[in-house]
């Protein structure tokens, strides 16, 4: 995931905080992601995770997600993600993404296409501002192949990488992609 796109991350958890006058923790915790210091917002995402106050707690869960995810650590960052859901977090195109990404790097590929698949589902619902960026979109796409081909479901992965190279008919992976499923 590139920097652009944590940094975007970034700014709208840091605005949801301000919007909704939440702790300092959280405020601390997204400026020092924005800064890279990852060490001080795993403290103050913790400190937010552990408050009494739900929505605060699945902010926090939210940004230790992304901590861990930017550190490498993508099963602890997988279970942060599932705790901010639990704890109330607004669903978004973009929490999906990063939990169905953070599944695919422990290769559970099954979580990762219900993940990417549910990120799909609500960003067919959303317009305006609250569309999801069409990057992510495509890049779900695509790893909703990926995960059927590594699952070995190799109708869904044909019938999917049809569906996006028709759509997408620029990409080379991809191309690459359905010469190597039709050997299949």
């Amino acid at each position: 995931m590139g920097r652009k796109r944590i940094g975007l991350i970034c700014t709208a958890l840091l605005s949801a905080c301000l919007l909704a006058g939440c702790s300092s923790a959280l405020k601390e915790g997204t400026e020092a992601l924005g800064a890279g210091d990852y060490e001080k917002a795993l403290t103050d995402f913790q400190e937010a995770a552990s408050d009494e106050d739900r929505e605060t707690a699945a902010e926090g869960y939210r940004g230790l997600g992304i901590v861990y995810y930017e550190s490498g650590d993508y099963g602890q960052a997988l279970e942060a993600f599932e705790n901010a859901l639990d704890n109330g977090a607004e669903q978004t195109v973009q929490l999906y993404n990063l939990m169905g990404a953070a599944a695919m790097q422990e290769q559970n590929y099954e979580k990762a296409l219900e993940y990417f698949q549910a990120g799909l589902e609500l960003a067919e619902t959303q317009s305006g501002e609250d569309s999801a960026d069409a990057g992510m979109i495509q890049e779900m796409e695509y790893n909703e192949i990926v995960c059927y081909e590594q699952t070995a479901d190799w109708e869904n992965a044909k019938q999917k990488i049809t569906e996006y190279t028709e759509k997408y008919p620029d990409d080379e992976n991809a191309k690459k992609e359905a010469e190597f499923l039709e050997t299949r």
